[in-house]
């Protein structure tokens, strides 16, 4: 059965380059482009208000930006972090502190200048709700490798092996009095003591690669795994806590001699991290193929499926490359968006089709900012997809903000 999706809003010539990231946050729908800016958009917007008038510009390096990564919580005594990570073509991370309530924008050196030497390319924050564990902040490189540091909030810092061994002892001891002292030790970082605000990074350790290979996409799970897209279709999923691997997919797609690409694009966890999708090529075809991670056995594919008598049924997800994915809250969905100007959702469980969006450059509301060629004049009647991802219910503002499914 089909689900309807309809445009709620939209903002032609949204920068002065192709958008190539997209990352969102309770405040900001924050985007990234070939224009070398971020552009944070305000997500809670009255009827009346328009995009373009609600959005902060932070212009970050002349050659170019491709990703983009937002960290949001509200942390101990209710200290809000907005933390934006961003990577240019030149390889560097930029991080930029965002004060919510002005809306001001404040650079932060997380890396240190012998880190910031690499070339990186894929980026990943992963938020801890437990007290016990450090938030993480996870990047590949060019030659293959995967470099993840704990982010500390605070000067305080976390220390990960005695808070699990003080956790257990309070479970221990809960047992043994069937549950009643349940709240007699309470854990230090409970405390009302002041804590210092000092975002800060402490590298933990690096996944390398087996041979030197663009590391091309990382997602880190809800239960603590990491997983490395490669361009050479492979994918390796790593423990968080030991960056040991324990998984490692091969890419599958249409072979044959007229295979020219099998790179990974993107690979996603669902929320309770039971699958991992990953997006790679097939040649100049995009596929979604689907792993359960306990025991890493392939699932199966997305698939279109075709009626022409020439040919089978395709194995591909899109007639063009895969450049995105995302789950729903639920992890009952996923969208696809590729370099044939559509959006798909998929129903996970029956890998079904449910919608597909056709995006085309006459969806721009304002005559004014649609843009039908390049500069080169090519069509842009059909623009390729670089990124989409679901909105948490509650996110928006407006009527149904609480209802839709994202």
């Amino acid at each position: 059965m089909s689900n309807i999706f309809i445009s709620t809003t939209n903002c032609g010539k949204a920068h002065d380059a192709d958008i190539f990231g997209l990352s969102i946050c309770n405040p900001y729908t924050v985007t990234c482009s070939g224009d070398g800016s971020i552009k944070l958009w305000k997500n809670k917007l009255l009827d009346n208000e328009l995009p373009r008038d609600n959005c902060i510009l932070q212009f970050v390096h002349k050659t170019g930006l491709h990703h983009v990564e937002v960290f949001h919580m509200i942390e101990r005594g209710g200290s809000e972090f907005c933390i934006i990570a961003c990577v240019s073509f030149s390889g560097q991370i930029f991080f930029y502190d965002v004060n919510v309530k002005s809306g001001t924008l404040t650079e932060l050196q997380l890396l240190t200048p012998k880190e910031q030497k690499k070339s990186y390319w894929a980026i990943k924050w992963y938020k801890s709700d437990d007290k016990s564990v450090c938030h993480r902040f996870a990047a590949t490189d060019v030659k293959g490798s995967t470099y993840v540091w704990r982010f500390h909030p605070f000067a305080e810092e976390i220390d990960e092996e005695q808070a699990q061994k003080d956790k257990l002892k309070r479970e221990a001891k809960m047992r043994r009095n069937g549950g009643n002292n349940a709240f007699e030790e309470e854990p230090a970082e409970n405390s009302n003591e002041a804590w210092t605000i000092n975002p800060h990074f402490v590298q933990q350790g690096e996944i390398p690669s087996s041979e030197p290979v663009f590391a091309t996409s990382v997602d880190i799970s809800s239960t603590g795994l990491i997983a490395t897209g490669l361009a050479n279709g492979n994918v390796v999923v790593s423990q968080l806590t030991t960056l040991r691997p324990i998984h490692n997919f091969e890419g599958f797609g249409i072979q044959g001699i007229e295979q020219s690409s099998n790179t990974v694009r993107e690979v996603k966890f669902s929320p309770l991290a039971t699958i991992l999708a990953v997006a790679n090529d097939s040649g100049s075809y995009g596929c979604v193929t689907m792993y359960e991670t306990e025991y890493g056995e392939r699932i199966g594919s997305l698939t279109v499926p075709t009626h022409s008598s020439q040919t089978s049924i395709g194995t591909f997800a899109h007639s063009g490359w895969v450049f995105g994915i995302s789950f729903n809250s639920t992890g009952e969905f996923l969208a696809s968006c590729g370099y044939d100007s559509k959006v798909r959702v998929w129903d996970v469980k029956s890998r079904e089709r449910v919608s597909t969006l056709n995006i085309t450059a006459n969806d721009i509301e304002e005559e004014g900012e649609i843009l039908l060629e390049d500069e080169s004049g090519d069509s842009l009647k059909y623009p390729p997809v670089m990124s989409v991802k679901f909105i948490d219910k509650g996110v928006r503002a407006g009527m149904g903000s609480d209802t839709n499914e994202g």
